[in-house]
């Protein structure tokens, strides 16, 4: 699955502009005439990320670190006997985010 920054072809440091004119070259490229399902995954990659704000909120709710993965893998597997504590998928978000942040805002 493509992330936002893929789908619109930018760099993960791109500013608002470069995104705006990203957008605007794939709704061009893909009308929702010819391709609603195209144009709505276009769509949705720039809302999740037309802003500073959005980029931020994206890196830290959307960008997940192997481990946090792996643990919600495991705690969604129907019959699981061994799912996670909750603390333990706390603290593995917690630090998740943490690094996101920090890497996003370098």
């Amino acid at each position: 699955m493509k992330t936002p920054f893929e789908l619109l072809e930018v760099p993960d440091e791109a500013d608002d502009a470069a995104i705006k004119k990203a957008y605007l070259r794939k709704v061009r490229e893909n009308p929702p005439e010819r391709d609603g399902a195209a144009f709505q995954a276009i769509r949705t990659a720039y809302e999740a990320i037309q802003t500073r704000p959005d980029r931020i909120r994206y890196a830290l709710f959307n960008r997940q670190s192997p481990e946090l993965s792996s643990l919600t893998a495991q705690a969604l597997q129907p019959g699981s006997v061994q799912r996670p504590e909750a603390k333990t998928v706390t603290t593995v978000l917690a630090e998740s985010a943490l690094a996101t942040l920090l890497h996003t805002l370098k």
